[in-house]
């Protein structure tokens, strides 16, 4: 027996709040007419074991979406690189890939820390 899967779990979840609203709701209406709170009680608790029954164990139809897992790597078998090593490898020293202009420096157009910019685009003293 296969385990429940995510699609499984949420409508688990909705029958299971389905069955409890239904009875609570059918509970209340028939111990208001015979004006008897236990009636509803009795409802309440026939729904809860009602959607115990349904929802608790593992059922065929709560797995129809059954995940599909990677195989396991074989022990001692050396893993491929993924995209974000070869990425880091490609990267310039400030940030740009493949040599692009990039990071700091270059959003900064160019000028380094303590640099200020006028508005016109002059350069001014250097910050200290």
């Amino acid at each position: 027996l296969k385990a429940m899967d995510f699609i499984g779990q949420l409508f688990c979840e909705r029958t299971f709040q389905l069955f409890i609203l239904l009875s609570g709701i059918i509970g209340w209406i028939v111990g208001f007419i015979q004006q008897d709170f236990k009636v509803t009680c009795y409802y309440l608790a026939c729904g809860s074991a009602l959607s115990a029954a349904v929802c608790l164990p593992d059922w065929p139809w709560w797995n129809r979406h059954p995940l599909e897992w990677l195989p396991a790597g074989e022990p001692g078998k050396k893993k491929s690189p993924d995209a974000t090593t070869e990425r880091a490898k490609h990267t310039d020293r400030d940030g740009g890939a493949n040599g692009k202009a990039g990071g700091a420096k270059a959003a900064a157009g160019g000028q380094g820390p303590g640099t200020a910019v006028k508005r016109g685009g002059g350069k001014t003293k250097k910050a200290s």
